[in-house]
């Protein structure tokens, strides 16, 4: 069990997984201080987990878009995209988590390896639709579940 307090991880890089209403899959990099829900900070090693296992599973879909990064750094952000999920990024002093990168064909939770699905089990957003948002901010977080 990873199980964190939300001071804990102020000021460090935390990725955390979360469904739609659609069964759509997004990640959210907190940037140290971004959002996380409460169910994230209960275990924050079955989304580390979770996000391992699809990082391992093979690309599946194309990027519409994705940031370029230099060279040394390991782009989990197009990674990700390039195995349906989308990807948003939080800012370091808060403030919304806007979009930064987005498959061409989306993922269901369903089709992710099962310690996706379990981690996801407990983060659905059942108000939202990650394709059709470029910025999520903490409240609409909070509410659209």
């Amino acid at each position: 069990m990873g199980a964190k307090a939300a001071d804990e991880i102020l000021g460090a890089e935390y990725d955390w997984l979360g469904c739609d209403a659609g069964g759509q899959v997004a990640l959210f990099s907190t940037a140290g201080g971004g959002y996380a829900p409460d169910e994230f900070l209960q275990d924050t090693a079955a989304h580390a987990e979770a996000i391992e296992a699809i990082l391992e599973c093979r690309v599946t879909t194309a990027v519409r878009f994705a940031p370029e990064l230099p060279p040394q750094y390991v782009n989990t952000w197009r990674l990700v995209a390039e195995r349906g999920l989308f990807a948003f990024d939080a800012d370091f002093d808060g403030g919304p988590y806007r979009l930064v990168a987005a498959p061409v064909v989306a993922a269901r939770f369903d089709e992710l390896p099962e310690v996706a699905v379990t981690a996801l089990r407990f983060i659905a957003f059942h108000q939202l639709r990650f394709a059709d948002l470029t910025t999520v901010s903490e409240q609409v977080l909070r509410h659209g579940r």
